[in-house]
């Protein structure tokens, strides 16, 4: 990001700036160099230095600070890396003696350090509320498998319910498809007759209509009036007309109206009369079959409804059944992982219990290593000379 370049570029600058200007101050060789004393002179006396308890070395102590940085977060590791690696420059020289470039690195330094001092205490502060809510948690984790448990139960009753709902739709449309079936082949039969009386009485009045009227009004030409008399005879011959009455008609209609003998009067209105006979008799006998027609019409489509109501019913059925699989998978899926998370509840504890005597170890090595390391190297300030002791104040000692 635009902040951590800014933070890399400062750091870079300084450290740049702070090696161009190193002829400035003392380099950690330097300050740590022994400084040569001038040589006794005849008037005055021979002194000896004054022994100091030594430390550990500002090497091994930038050693152990540098390393505790490396688990610095939320800078950048390139930032770290450089201001760990020049340590040893800013924090080798004394306090009073150092330049404000190296002041400005050990101070980096110090921010870098204080940040993982308190990334290590809000480990501690939350694996200690951790322990704290354990008794809660424990008892949240029980409570939700016992939930989950019967929440799973119950999608289980519903989805097996919802199958057997289905099993038994689809049980009731195969038995409406066949009894659908089964009215329907009643209709063909039952309506068998009527349907054949219903072609003859279509046929019969087409004829009487379209032939034997204009025949008889002699509206017809003569080919066509010879046509309509073959028609005439066929039908007659299907209708059982008297063969002599047949025979005699095509002498009658062949004749215009008005040339007509009594004879062909007689036989034109007995050819008439027998087929409104016949006419009126189709429409009795059907009249007659109507009602049983109309029952067993009404029949098929009452099965033909029931048949397509239980088809929209069972495509509910299925969904639900599909619905209900599914929410049954999913409250399974959630009562596993509820019991999972109870069973891994004592490893968790004992995980945390562990992360915190890691965490309070670590902050402990971490303020009395590179802490205080750190501390001292910051603080620390030029000695005062070492007093110069004559030489003979040791000789008795050493006599004795």
């Amino acid at each position: 990001s635009a902040k951590k370049e800014l933070v890399v570029a400062q750091v870079r600058l300084t450290i740049a700036l702070f090696g161009h200007n190193k002829f400035l101050f003392r380099g950690p060789s330097e300050s740590m160099a022994p400084t040569k004393r001038p040589a006794t002179t005849a008037a005055g006396p021979k002194t000896k230095k004054a022994k100091v308890a030594k430390g550990p070395s500002v090497a091994k102590q930038c050693k152990e600070i540098s390393s505790a940085m490396k688990g610095a977060e939320g800078y950048p590791p390139l930032v770290v890396k450089m201001i760990s690696e020049n340590l040893a420059v800013c924090l080798g020289d004394y306090k009073e003696e150092r330049h404000e470039f190296q002041a400005s690195v050990a101070s980096m330094a110090e921010k870098i350090l204080a940040s993982i001092k308190v990334s290590i205490e809000a480990k501690i502060k939350e694996s200690e509320e951790t322990l704290a809510k354990a008794d809660t948690e424990k008892a949240a984790r029980e409570a939700a498998v016992e939930e989950t448990k019967k929440l799973a139960e119950d999608k289980t009753a519903v989805c097996a319910a919802a199958k057997q709902e289905f099993t038994t739709t689809e049980g009731e449309l195969k038995k409406a498809q066949e009894e659908l079936k089964i009215a329907e082949k009643e209709q063909k039969v039952g309506d068998a007759q009527s349907v054949k009386d219903e072609t003859k009485k279509g046929k019969l009045e087409n004829t009487i209509n379209a032939v034997f009227v204009p025949c008889k009004e002699g509206a017809l030409e003569k080919a066509a009036i010879t046509k309509g008399i073959s028609e005439l005879q066929k039908l007659g011959k299907e209708l059982d007309f008297d063969t002599a009455l047949l025979t005699s008609l095509p002498s009658a209609l062949q004749k215009d109206p008005a040339s007509r003998g009594t004879f062909d009067n007689v036989v034109v209105t007995n050819v008439e009369d027998e087929l409104q006979k016949r006419l009126a008799k189709l429409k009795e006998t059907l009249a007659e079959a109507a009602p049983a027609r109309e029952e067993r019409a009404s029949k098929v489509a009452t099965c033909a409804a029931a048949v397509e109501a239980l088809k929209v019913k069972l495509e509910s059925m299925e969904k639900a059944s599909k619905d209900a699989v599914a929410a049954m998978k999913e409250a399974d899926g959630k009562s596993k992982a509820a019991a999972k998370a109870l069973k891994a509840f004592g490893p968790e504890i004992k995980a945390t219990g562990k992360a915190l005597k890691d965490a309070k170890d670590s902050l402990e090595d971490f303020t009395t290593g590179a802490m205080t390391s750190f501390t001292e190297l910051l603080n620390r300030t030029k000695p005062l000379p070492e007093p110069e002791v004559p030489a003979e104040a040791e000789a008795p000692a050493a006599a004795s």
